[in-house]
């Protein structure tokens, strides 16, 4: 009898130490939840998302609900570990974006929204941030980095040809607002061609005066605040549309 409870009790202990075990190899779980909407329309679209681990395999996926305000939601990240959030849809353009999840011993849930790109002709995004200083031509320090999404989006979209298009600060001179926009254009496809961009994809465009879409404010709103001329990406040619992958 008593050899039976030692054995008894070796067996329990072999099991509970062996679910200790599986609980401690799973860990904490990170969940990435937001929504997916269109950066031109500024409505929630529904689109197909995916979750690819550092080995490109498969962890997750799932399509965001256009009427729930463009609401997904991704589990399954472990903490520490990086991840490529792949976007592909028909009609739009393709989207990698590398995330690493931060460490953490607990269930963690992170807030994160993605806007996609209409793959339309003459599509027109703005850059999301104005690149250069007042009057100057050459791309400002820093702003390589608020520039990232958008070379990443050109990159995996190489059947897209596209124009950058620029604006000036001011009214005054057209002239030599021709020649800053054409030279603020120039600087810009450089810029991507450093990023790797194929120069053959590009074109550029100069304007002689300020942004219709996005005009410099009145002298009694801009309150000494300088006003820098906006640059867009207008696409020119879709080589051939994608088809959705789901």
């Amino acid at each position: 009898m008593k050899s039976k409870l030692i054995l008894t009790s070796i067996l329990l202990l072999m099991v509970f130490s062996g679910l200790k075990a599986q609980i401690g190899g799973i860990g904490p779980v990170v969940a990435l939840t937001g929504n997916v909407i269109n950066e031109l329309s500024k409505e929630p679209e529904s689109v197909f998302m995916m979750v690819l681990n550092e080995k490109g395999k498969r962890v997750n996926a799932t399509r965001s609900n256009k009427t729930d305000n463009g609401y997904y939601y991704l589990t399954g990240l472990k903490p520490g570990k990086t991840y490529q959030i792949v976007i592909r849809q028909k009609g739009f353009m393709k989207e990698l974006i590398e995330m690493t999840i931060p460490k953490t011993k607990k269930y963690l849930e992170i807030s994160h929204d993605f806007l996609v790109k209409p793959l339309e002709m003459d599509a027109k995004f703005k850059l999301p941030v104005a690149p250069f200083e007042l009057n100057k031509s050459k791309i400002r320090f820093g702003a390589d980095f608020l520039l990232e999404e958008l070379v990443s989006t050109l990159k995996n979209n190489e059947n897209v040809n596209f124009q950058i298009v620029s604006y000036p600060d001011n009214n005054d001179t057209p002239e030599e607002n021709s020649k800053l926009t054409a030279e603020r254009a120039d600087a810009l496809k450089n810029f991507f061609k450093e990023q790797g961009i194929d120069e053959t994809r590009m074109t550029t465009k100069g304007h002689n005066s300020t942004d219709p879409d996005n005009p410099p404010p009145t002298k009694k709103r801009a309150k000494g605040k300088r006003y820098v001329g906006y640059s867009y990406i207008v696409i020119t040619e879709i080589k051939q549309i994608e088809k959705d992958t789901e």
